[in-house]
C-alpha cells in the first residue's frame, strides 16, 4: 500500500450520472440517522459515534451507515461530496469500497484544527490511514479506479482543477465488490454529507498514477 500526491490532467472515462435507485441498485448496510433525496442529490446523516476503523488496541468500530451497490471487475467511479454538518474532529463523508475482508474509504474529513482535508483508510484487515491534501471548503470530487487488484484514488477540489492521485493500493481479491457512500461522526453526535449522482464506467483509468 502506498500513498501518492501527483497531479494528472487525464479525465475519467465518459459516464452519465446514475440515479439513486434505492429499490433495486443501491441498498443500505447500516442504518443512517436520516437520509433524503433532493433534485437527484443524496444527503446522509450519520448517527453519533459511527465509524469504520480497525486498529486493535486503539480504535475498533464498524457501524458506518453505508449506501452500497455492486461493482464488477474493472471500473472507475466518482462523485462530488460535501460535508454539510460536521463540527467535530473526524466528521466526514466519502466513498468506500468493500470486499469480504479488505476495504477502503476516502473522505472529506474535518481535522483536529478545524480545517478540512482528504483522508484515506485502507484496511486489509487492519486500518492504515493517510492524510491527503488540505481543502479550503468541506467539499471535493472523489474518484476510485480499479484494474484487477490495482486500485487508485484521485481527488480534486472542483471541476476547474486537475485530478490529483492521493493513494494507490492492492485491493480486494474478489471480482464483485461493493461501492458505498457514507457519512461518519466518530466522536460527535451527528454529521451529514451530500452526494451528487455517482458516475460509473466499466473500465479502469489508463493512467492510475
Amino acid at each position: 500500500m502506498t500513498s501518492s500526491d501527483s497531479t494528472t490532467s487525464a479525465p475519467p472515462p465518459p459516464a452519465g450520472p446514475e440515479p439513486f435507485d434505492l429499490r433495486d441498485t443501491w441498498r443500505w448496510s447500516g442504518e443512517p440517522a436520516a437520509w433524503s433525496l433532493t433534485g437527484g442529490s443524496l444527503e446522509i446523516t450519520a448517527p453519533g459515534h459511527s465509524d469504520l476503523y480497525s486498529l486493535p488496541g486503539s480504535h475498533e468500530v464498524a457501524n458506518l451507515p453505508l449506501l452500497q451497490r455492486a461493482v464488477h471487475g474493472d471500473f472507475t467511479a466518482w462523485t462530488r461530496v460535501t460535508v454539510r454538518r460536521g463540527s467535530s474532529f473526524a466528521d466526514a463523508g466519502g466513498l468506500a469500497l468493500h470486499g469480504a475482508e479488505h476495504w477502503l474509504k476516502v473522505c472529506v474529513e474535518r481535522g483536529r484544527d478545524g480545517g478540512w482535508s482528504i483522508v484515506t483508510v485502507v484496511s486489509a484487515p487492519h486500518s492504515d490511514e493517510a492524510a491527503g491534501p488540505a481543502l479550503v471548503t468541506p467539499a471535493a470530487d472523489l474518484l476510485i479506479t480499479r484494474q484487477g487488484r490495482r486500485c487508485a484514488v484521485r481527488v480534486r477540489a472542483d471541476a476547474t482543477e486537475p485530478w490529483r492521485v492521493v493513494r494507490t493500493f492492492h485491493g480486494p481479491p474478489e471480482t464483485r465488490l461493493r461501492l458505498g457512500l457514507f457519512a461518519q461522526a466518530p466522536f460527535s453526535e451527528s454529521a451529514s454529507a451530500t452526494f451528487e449522482p455517482v458516475r460509473l464506467a466499466a473500465t479502469a483509468l489508463a493512467d492510475r498514477r
